[in-house]
């Protein structure tokens, strides 16, 4: 129940904030009511809206289907605009007359349009954020080389005293930090230890000698007891 609340704290804000904009404009002749029921009017319709918008969710949950961004925009227009249509024949009688036929299917286009760009922009906001999401992660450490650097390849970390030599695909740079330190921020490079004072990257290996890893680079990284065991097991001999 919770994360059913989470996920439509933001729905709810906007239809609220919607709900106080429009109870502030008072459009389609709402001026005439008081502006308590301006809002709870505009409120209500929004939340209907959101919610109907959101029965396509629930429905493609259920039944395990993976619409498309547009598909989900086209279905949740649909949905938003029958959730608001109901609201405003419940509330019509009350608040205009009972509408004509003709006002009612006019009403619903009007909503529908409404709603469609409203999906649309949802559909296009949401493309974007699945798209930085699924883009791949940088290296944090990138962020410690100089510029020259920061577009290369990074191929092995070597510790020396109080540094790491961060060895790439256009040279090599120490950095004041310790390795330990330096390898978690390699994430989401693959890569492993094969000495206690080194940390090789999957993209750095060129040839896999008995007790050494030969770099790209042509540098060379050795290989412990400990350190083969991981080699082998990483499917790099």
């Amino acid at each position: 129940m919770n994360k059913i609340i989470k996920k439509l704290m933001p729905m709810i804000t906007v239809c609220a904030i919607a709900g106080v904009v429009l109870a502030i404009m008072a459009p389609y002749g709402t001026q005439v009511f008081s502006p308590l029921y301006r809002f709870i009017y505009w409120t209500g319709l929004s939340l209907a809206g959101g919610l109907g918008a959101s029965v396509v969710d629930l429905l493609a949950h259920i039944f395990k289907k993976n619409l498309g961004k547009w598909q989900i925009a086209l279905a949740q227009s649909v949905t938003s605009t029958l959730a608001v249509l109901a609201i405003i024949l419940i509330m019509a009688p009350i608040t205009y007359g009972l509408p004509s036929a003709k006002a009612i299917f006019a009403t619903m286009f009007y909503i529908w349009v409404v709603a469609a760009i409203i999906t649309t922009i949802g559909a296009l906001l949401n493309g974007q954020k699945q798209a930085r999401e699924a883009a791949p992660k940088r290296a944090a450490l990138y962020e410690r080389l100089p510029p020259k650097l920061r577009s290369a390849e990074i191929y092995a970390l070597a510790a020396e005293d109080h540094y790491v030599r961060v060895i790439t695909s256009k040279g090599d740079e120490l950095v004041l930090m310790r390795l330990s330190d330096a390898v978690r921020e390699t994430a989401p490079l693959k890569g492993l230890s094969p000495h206690r004072s080194w940390w090789v990257a999957e993209a750095g290996v060129d040839k896999i000698k008995k007790s050494e890893i030969k770099l790209r680079s042509s540098q060379t990284a050795p290989i412990s007891r400990t350190g083969m065991k991981l080699v082998r097991e990483a499917g790099w001999v």
